[in-house]
């Protein structure tokens, strides 16, 4: 049996009948059009989502054009939506909270796992969440292209690679998989080669923790020559790949680069990431986390398009491909050291000013997981001529004391003329240039009512 294909049930055997019927009702809108258009999410989750749509319609012999949405708030993505207001759109891992926005248009289906606000949207809104599934940790963008791909035709159950690496890019994946997708790799995945082992890309060691942003390793990250010498105190041969360690090495080289972490002020949620499950796909020549990193990567640099044409079938790409991960990479690294020495204090949050707007999310996510305390959440802006990109991130450990991260940028970004919204764990706004410190002083106060501190 192929290891994507199932050999009994299919996905309406599995999934809620409300969700399979939406799924259905938005397939058949999409399969009687010759011409779609689809807008994905900036990000790696949302390249991934848009490897899985473009791979089902080309399949389905119709043509596409795709697009990418960077800006979520209202007008930006009212203005993307009616640019051309006669083709049918899909929109995926992103939408469903903008399409109060859209209210009047029909032909645009949104595949989403965000929070949202209730709407009479005319067109098509199939959020996980409207199913009883935790958006945050159990269905990512990618997730919700991978299922509207089954309800075109379940031949596209071999797209779960990139299932994987949306899952793998909102960090759905720490600690396991859980509620749809685990649903959906138990029964389409259940043959893949899953081997579990230290959680690093790269051809060899040398490259696997010097390019590492997950996890971050201080002075190890960024610093070959630190590496090498780590390794070779260890007697671990710096050209070895992951699968080729023996359990001695990755026991000797998992204790000391634990050690690492916990003195760096990594929590839990970040010390369980440096092992994983990595799946070995070979037909495709990368792991489930380099596929990852490398669409993500590639999304950071303003090269979205790179790895999305590779994995529809143009080799050509693989040498820029893998050069724009090692742009992303180096100065992701950068940035994150710099970051660090700049981090500013209130009492229920930090935050720090980041160079790229692509990058605050991803600093953002290196320094809650692996450098800093667990207190308190971190806030990332980067300051642009009219407007400021705002990225959040929190902890799990946050979340269950009562942390919701949505709700905090939407009603900051509120306060001072913008718009928020995303997940409990993480989420992003839009506010206007100079606000940054209003910002902060309502999110600090907002936190602090949400965890129960005072805001001093």
């Amino acid at each position: 049996m192929e290891p994507f294909q199932s050999s009994v049930k299919m996905l309406k055997d599995i999934i809620d009948p409300e969700f399979y019927r939406l799924l259905k009702e938005g397939a058949e809108r999409i399969l009687k059009n010759n011409y779609i258009r689809v807008l994905a999410h900036f990000d790696g989750d949302g390249g991934s989502a848009a490897i899985i749509l473009t791979s089902a319609l080309r399949r389905a012999g119709i043509k596409f054009h795709l697009g990418f949405i960077k800006s979520l708030d209202g007008e930006s993505f009212r203005q993307r939506i009616g640019e051309f207001p006669d083709i049918y759109t899909v929109v995926v891992d992103a939408g469903s909270d903008q399409s109060r926005f859209i209210e009047e248009y029909e032909n645009v289906c949104i595949l989403d796992h965000h929070f949202f606000q209730e709407n009479p949207f005319k067109g098509l809104n199939i959020n996980a969440r409207q199913f009883g599934i935790d958006g945050t940790r159990g269905a990512c963008g990618a997730t919700m292209a991978f299922v509207m791909a089954l309800a075109m035709d379940e031949k596209n159950a071999d797209l779960l690679p990139f299932l994987v690496s949306g899952v793998i890019a909102d960090k759905q994946d720490i600690g396991g998989y859980t509620d749809l997708n685990l649903t959906l790799m138990d029964h389409y995945g259940k043959n893949l080669k899953t081997v579990r082992t230290l959680n690093f890309e790269g051809q060899n060691l040398t490259d696997g923790i010097t390019y590492s942003t997950d996890p971050f390793f201080m002075d190890l990250s960024g610093k070959p020559d630190n590496v090498r010498k780590v390794l070779d105190s260890l007697g671990v041969s710096p050209d070895k790949s992951i699968f080729d360690l023996t359990e001695d090495e990755k026991r000797s080289l998992g204790e000391f680069l634990t050690a690492r972490l916990l003195e760096q002020n990594s929590g839990s949620e970040g010390i369980k990431y440096l092992e994983n499950d990595i799946i070995k796909f070979d037909h495709l020549g990368f792991t489930s986390k380099e596929i990852s990193t490398l669409v993500d990567g590639n999304a950071k640099v303003g090269m979205n398009s790179v790895p999305i044409i590779f994995f529809l079938g143009d080799q050509s790409q693989k040498e820029d491909m893998i050069n724009n991960w090692r742009i992303f990479k180096t100065k992701l690294i950068e940035y994150a050291y710099r970051a660090y020495k700049e981090i500013y204090e209130e009492s229920n949050v930090r935050y720090f000013y980041a160079p790229e707007s692509e990058m605050a999310g991803a600093i953002s996510g290196i320094m809650m997981l692996y450098l800093l305390k667990q207190d308190k959440p971190l806030i990332g802006f980067n300051v642009g001529n009219n407007d400021t990109k705002v990225s959040s991130r929190g902890s799990r450990r946050q979340v269950q004391k009562g942390l919701n991260l949505s709700t905090i940028m939407r009603e900051s970004a509120k306060e001072v003329g913008g718009s928020g919204g995303g997940h409990d764990i993480a989420a992003g706004a839009v506010i206007p240039r100079g606000k940054e410190k209003q910002f902060v002083e309502t999110a600090n106060r907002l936190i602090g009512e949400q965890l129960g501190r005072p805001t001093i």
